[in-house]
């Protein structure tokens, strides 16, 4: 059927990626005194990067095809 391509990188990643760096960025140079909520805008973001990067790795890791090689089995075992 649908075989899934194996990407390293997603384009919402990488975009969730970039953004926390221009971000922290951003406020590495215009505020002198960062408050802590102003950390946690890169942080929330790169946060959502991982839980998506990590995830679909752990997705991936357990096959996406292991059903289907198994129905192809009882269907020629009948």
């Amino acid at each position: 059927m649908f075989e899934q391509k194996n990407e390293f990188i997603t384009t919402a990643e990488s975009i969730l990626f970039v953004s926390t760096l221009f971000i922290w960025l951003y406020i590495k140079q215009y505020f002198d005194t960062v408050d802590t909520w102003w950390w946690a805008f890169p942080v929330m973001t790169f946060v959502l990067f991982l839980r998506s990067f990590i995830g679909r790795r752990v997705d991936l890791s357990f096959g996406w095809n292991d059903d289907e090689e198994e129905q192809e089995l009882d269907q020629k075992q009948r």
